[in-house]
């Protein structure tokens, strides 16, 4: 179950992300960006959407209302991760680092 809610927590944060430059959001563009193939893309599109997650047309995937709450708290706590280890623990986060 955690690793089904890691891979819908990953797609939910890439939707949101990627609504920001395609409003639908294209689910070979998804696939491109989660580097996963278009079938696994298209099998997991039609899991969130039985969720209430996504809405899906032929046109591409969009969140629900749901599915953009979940993806902004996925977000929030991604960055307070981040600014524990950066800003607590000292680390480096960035490329190269």
């Amino acid at each position: 179950m955690e690793a089904d809610t890691s891979r819908i927590e990953e797609y939910l944060e890439s939707i949101y992300k990627l609504q920001e430059e395609q409003h639908p959001v294209s689910t070979s563009r998804l696939a491109e960006h989660l580097k996963l193939s278009a079938p696994s893309v298209s099998e997991m599109v039609k899991k969130l959407t039985g969720r209430g997650l996504v809405f899906h047309s032929e046109k591409g995937v969009c969140l629900t209302d749901e599915g953009r709450s979940l993806a902004k708290k996925v977000i929030r706590r991604h960055r307070l991760s981040e600014r524990l280890l950066t800003d607590v623990l000292g680390f480096k986060m960035g490329r190269g680092a």
